[in-house]
């Protein structure tokens, strides 16, 4: 019921000067002008509720604060914690160039995205089983396997996600987008609350739920693989728009030289890759805010981890209000401002909680999750929306898989803070990766400074564009 009033909110509160006639021209190829009333409002739905289901699962196994205590645990290696930290960027971004040149010639989209889900519900299946049946004494050997896994899971995400992004950049028209994902993000952040705030405290807190360790990860890692498939099972329902697309398949050679080529004629491009890469520097010291807090402050147990998650996911929520009437009012690039300014808050706060009364550190240290569930809902709805807005319709799985393959390198920057505490200890502490973290977001600010509102939905091939960008 709540995803009927949601979708019927966000189709009928635009203005109806938005909405573009049907042509009649049966010249004009079917799909080009806007989607009839009951397809855009039950897409929208459907696509709702799917990304409610996949916050749902991630929030089970979140990277900074579930996989990162138990890695921590396990191991008590910061090398190991900071590798968890990077693999689910690192595995999501690896295959994306390759899917885009695969799919970017297929009309239909939703093979593509069952293949790449059906192997990430199957990995957490396994990452579950692994958790129950090895036993902890065999910790570095269970941390590994689920490490492999854990990057086996995100890569076959990566696999799904160009062909979802294509399929919603269809079936929601650029006027509503930013309105989806904020919604996707709103109502995913209250779940995630609800189950940071209650579930996940009270599965680890091993007194009150009676299961030991590491079982009562395997439970959470169990309810990430029951979201996950609930989740292909509800896009499955989505009625793809079939639009134009290039009829014949490059060659890998000829898909490789289109990358150079978008980085050379593309300022709006380069830009958006230049304050994604700050970002993933500001993500340096990320998988070791609630590590540290567990380690520094009185009172700091496992279960406070959960209560790290649910801070995130109710500013979150209440930030999405903030959001939408940010990108609706003033542009999607307005949010990435904002979040790029937000984005050095955290790390200076967790930089300077040492200094706060003893009695008062833990209390001042829950704002870096304050501030950090603002941004990162910002974040999300900002760069989806941005993501798809500049990438010209029939290439927008080659604008977006190339940059995420060029970003891939730059997932492993917590990898590398992680060995930077373990190897060059005590030269390096985790107080240089906080600075670290602040200096890098007020370099995504000024970045984010540079970004412009663009719209290429009905903007022909890669080529055409590139083209006349040449010529001008």
């Amino acid at each position: 019921m709540i995803l009927d009033i949601i979708a019927e909110h966000s189709i009928v509160g635009e203005s109806v000067t938005s909405m573009q006639p049907v042509s009649n021209d049966p010249s004009e190829p079917p799909g080009l002008n806007e989607k009839p009333y009951k397809d855009q409002q039950y897409n929208f739905r459907i696509a709702l509720a799917q990304g409610v289901l996949i916050r749902i699962s991630l929030a089970f196994a979140e990277p900074a604060t579930v996989l990162a205590v138990f890695i921590k645990r396990l191991t008590n290696n910061d090398l190991m914690v900071g590798f968890a930290g990077s693999i689910m960027t690192a595995g999501w971004m690896l295959p994306q160039l390759l899917v885009s040149n695969l799919i970017e010639h297929h009309p239909r989209k939703m093979p593509y995205y069952i293949i790449g889900m059906a192997c990430r519900v199957t990995v957490w299946a396994l990452i579950c089983g692994a958790a129950y049946l090895i036993p902890v004494e065999n910790a570095i050997l269970l941390a590994i396997v689920v490490l492999a896994l854990y990057f086996c899971a995100s890569s076959s995400m990566g696999v799904s996600t160009l062909p979802y992004m294509d399929i919603i950049s269809k079936s929601i028209p650029p006027n509503r987008r930013a309105r989806f994902f904020s919604w996707r993000q709103l109502l995913g952040r209250f779940f995630e609350f609800l189950i940071g705030y209650f579930l996940i405290a009270y599965v680890l807190d091993q007194e009150k739920s009676g299961l030991v360790f590491p079982h009562n990860y395997a439970l959470l890692f169990a309810c990430t693989t029951i979201a996950s498939l609930c989740a292909v099972l509800i896009f499955l329902k989505i009625r793809e728009p079939i639009l134009p697309v290039r009829t014949k398949q490059l060659s890998i050679l000829d898909h490789l030289r289109k990358g150079p080529q978008i980085l050379k004629t593309d300022p709006h491009y380069r830009r958006f890759l230049s304050f994604r890469i700050c970002g993933h520097f500001v993500g340096v010291s990320t998988p070791f805010y609630a590590t540290y807090a567990l380690e520094i402050f009185p009172g700091a147990t496992e279960s406070t981890a959960g209560h790290f998650l649910a801070t995130a996911a109710m500013t979150g929520i209440i930030s999405n209000v903030f959001w939408r009437y940010l990108g609706e009012r003033f542009g999607t690039h307005s949010i990435l401002v904002v979040t790029g300014g937000l984005f050095g808050i955290p790390p200076l706060i967790a930089l300077t909680s040492s200094l706060m009364p003893v009695d008062r550190q833990l209390s001042y240290y829950f704002l870096v999750y304050v501030i950090g569930g603002v941004s990162s809902n910002g974040i999300m709805v900002g760069f989806m929306t941005y993501a798809l807005n500049i990438a010209p319709s029939q290439s927008r799985p080659t604008y977006i898989g190339f940059m995420n393959t060029l970003l891939f390198p730059f997932a492993f920057v917590p990898m590398i803070g992680g060995a930077s505490l373990r190897f060059l200890s005590p030269w390096i502490t985790i107080h240089h990766l906080f600075l670290v973290s602040v200096i890098s977001g007020i370099l995504s600010f000024l970045m984010a400074l540079r970004l412009e509102n663009v719209v290429r939905e009905n903007e022909g091939p890669l080529e055409d564009l590139i083209t006349d960008k040449l010529r001008s």
